[in-house]
């Protein structure tokens, strides 16, 4: 269900993609305690360090022939931060276009908090640590991250690609 390939990316890495973080997000209507890059970063573009990486993870994942995750953020590409007290709320993200691919996300942690913030797909814990890249196909599997307690944010930026669904097997 989730893959976890154990520090993807360096210590230096992750503070490079930490400190671009908080340049690009902005709080949503709903959650001070949450802030992403969905609005923010829409239409303008990420530093290059950032869309190195994304590379990377896409051809790492041998998923780099397939489109983006387009939409919200830049290049396909997301990031969270979610503040103490904050957390993220259970669902699943969409199926795209006309229900015709599949989300698969590949995400890491660059920051963990310094309680919570636990990712939980479909009901299980998830086990991450910084660095950690875990994949998944986030339009199938309810995913949630539990409240984040301490003084430290929890820093996570999103890749991935839609798979169509006819193409599951290759």
């Amino acid at each position: 269900m989730v893959e976890i390939f154990k520090n993807f990316l360096t210590e230096e890495e992750c503070k490079i993609l930490t400190e671009i973080s908080f340049y690009c997000v902005q709080s949503s209507v709903t959650n001070e305690k949450r802030l992403t890059s969905r609005i923010k970063m829409h239409g303008n573009k990420y530093p290059q360090d950032v869309i190195d990486i994304s590379n990377k993870i896409r051809k790492f994942m041998k998923i780099d022939h397939y489109p983006i995750i387009d939409g919200p953020g830049s290049d396909g590409i997301v990031v969270s931060i979610i503040y103490p007290g904050g957390e993220l709320h259970k669902h699943k993200d969409s199926r795209q276009p006309l229900n015709e691919s599949l989300c698969y996300r590949c995400n890491i942690m660059t920051q963990s908090p310094d309680e919570g913030g636990i990712l939980y797909v479909s009901d299980k814990p998830v086990d991450i640590n910084v660095g950690d890249l875990h994949c998944y196909y986030a339009s199938e599997h309810t995913h949630y991250v539990t409240k984040v307690e301490g003084n430290t944010p929890r820093v996570l930026w999103m890749f991935g690609a839609f798979i169509p669904c006819n193409n599951l097997n290759s």
